[in-house]
């Protein structure tokens, strides 16, 4: 990114503080301070005039590094105490986005005359709406993992393990330039059940299902996509239904996400649709959440969930089917959601068999 991208993105951040009365926030989660810096780490002290210091026990670099105080202390355990031995105990009005309970009581012996105010919705809010900058980034992301999940389709045959797999999805990861964001999730026959990685030396044989779902990390931004693969000539026709209605759940899903729509709304809306494809929605995991630099975050299209899809979003849209007793399905893709409503930005092929 731009340093201007990164200047924009603090100054927007200072005048909702200074629309708040907040006199200054304090970040701990990386994913924010990577937003508003580009440095994946630390602790990031932003005053509402703009002006600010990030804090680290290691080296840091960020494309503010002129606008920013940078202040370094190797070896130190935590970049929290050294904020709190800069701001020492000033009556102010300070934002937070996450606290341990060690850091909050470290805070309330340090600097007493500190109020808290959670911006957490504050930064969520922020981060919500993509850039243009962001988009691109997120659209080579998500052709990587595509381009992964293809290769690992490629692979499933009969003997093929969750250790050759996990060896495939990293080859085409990585040198297609990107990382991963975690240990590709591998699950086979009955593992598949349970949501749950299997064993390294676990064999496909005929009949299995194997789910391969995996995280493509560029530039700091996430695409998580999953599949699920049948081994075998003829899938048994319960689970060529269970496949099929699962798939036209997520068409409908697809099709409820526009701009301004509540995510409870398209939830509720969705979730009467999966009753009549006889789904239970007991046996569904969440229908969409947002995807950006971290693999999951607002907004959450799922019950009681209170926030607003909006334009620029980018969503993963695909709960999980777990059967007790019977199997899991899991097939998710990324959308852009645009003000006509949602543009597919994964292409891995579908279909549940694989030869």
């Amino acid at each position: 990114m731009r340093t201007e991208v990164y200047e924009a993105r603090v100054e927007r951040l200072a005048e909702r503080l200074r629309a708040s009365s907040v006199d200054a926030v304090l970040l701990n989660n990386p994913a924010n301070n990577m937003y508003l810096t580009g440095f994946f780490g630390g602790t990031l002290l932003i005053a509402s005039d703009g002006t600010g210091t990030l804090f680290s026990t290691v080296p840091a670099s960020t494309p503010l590094a002129g606008r920013l105080e940078v202040v370094e202390k190797l070896g130190r355990k935590d970049s929290f105490t050294l904020a709190l031995d800069y701001l020492g105990n000033r009556r102010m009005a300070l934002g937070y986005d996450s606290l341990s309970v060690d850091h909050y009581q470290q805070l309330l012996k340090m600097a007493p005359a500190i109020s808290l105010v959670s911006v957490k919705e504050m930064l969520y809010e922020l981060r919500q709406v993509k850039s243009a900058e962001e988009l691109e980034v997120l659209r080579k992301a998500c052709e990587i993992a595509s381009a992964a999940v293809d290769a690992a389709r490629e692979m499933v045959s009969f003997g093929t393990t969750s250790s050759d797999l996990r060896r495939a999805i990293a080859d085409s990861v990585y040198r297609s330039g990107a990382e991963l964001a975690s240990n590709p999730h591998i699950s086979i026959g009955e593992d598949t059940v349970l949501n749950t990685n299997s064993n390294p030396n676990k064999g496909i044989k005929k009949g299995d299902l194997a789910i391969v779902r995996l995280g493509v990390k560029l530039e700091g931004y996430t695409a998580n996509l999953s599949r699920t693969f049948y081994y075998g000539d003829n899938p048994p026709e319960r689970l060529v239904k269970d496949y099929n209605s699962l798939m036209q759940l997520i068409e409908f899903i697809k099709s409820s996400v526009t701009p301004w729509s509540p995510a409870v709304s398209i939830y509720d809306k969705c979730r009467a649709v999966a009753l009549e494809l006889r789904l239970d929605p007991s046996t569904l995991t969440t229908f969409g959440r947002g995807v950006g630099i971290e693999v999951e975050e607002p907004p959450f299209i799922q019950a009681g969930s209170s926030d607003i899809i909006k334009e620029n979003n980018v969503i993963s849209i695909g709960p999980d089917l777990l059967l007790p007793g019977r199997y899991g399905i899991s097939t998710t893709d990324i959308y852009h959601v645009t003000s006509s409503g949602v543009k597919l930005m994964t292409d891995a092929a579908h279909g549940l068999t694989t030869h």
